[in-house]
């Protein structure tokens, strides 16, 4: 009888224990073809190649703090991103440095994407990152760049 209690006693310990186990958002697994941790120079916004600007528009998605970093073409990008399952993507608390350049087209358009992208799409051969909203056809398209 007393065995009983005691195995009783050790299955209910690690059902306790078992239902405690917390995960943290921040350490969730990425897929064999991360889009985390690249630099994805930015090559057509809403359907249109970027044209060439003394500064290359690109993101970095940054694992520690989900952190996004990148350039606009003329104006550093900061903010964080959160992924969840089914390749869903939300961007937040974007800001900017605020200087003045010839041509902010390409810069504003990015921005824009930012806020309204809600899902990422990735080619088979990881070279492209798509962001979308919906089922709409992509905001933009990045080209990772290998350095």
């Amino acid at each position: 009888m007393k065995t009983l209690f005691q195995i009783t006693g050790i299955v209910a310990l690690v059902v306790i224990v078992g239902a405690c186990k917390t995960t943290s958002g921040s350490s969730q697994s990425q897929p064999e073809n991360s889009i985390t941790e690249k630099h994805w120079k930015l090559v057509e916004i809403n359907g249109k190649p970027v044209e060439a600007t003394s500064r290359e528009a690109f993101i970095i998605l940054k694992n520690e703090d989900n952190r996004v970093n990148g350039n606009g073409g003329c104006n550093t990008l900061n903010g964080t991103y959160v992924i969840s399952q089914g390749n869903r993507i939300n961007f937040s608390q974007m800001t900017s440095t605020m200087m003045a350049c010839l041509n902010m087209k390409v810069e504003e358009e990015l921005k824009r994407v930012l806020e309204m992208a809600d899902n990422y799409s990735l080619s088979a051969d990881g070279k492209y990152l798509s962001l979308n909203r919906a089922r709409m056809a992509p905001l933009a398209r990045f080209e990772v760049v290998v350095k």
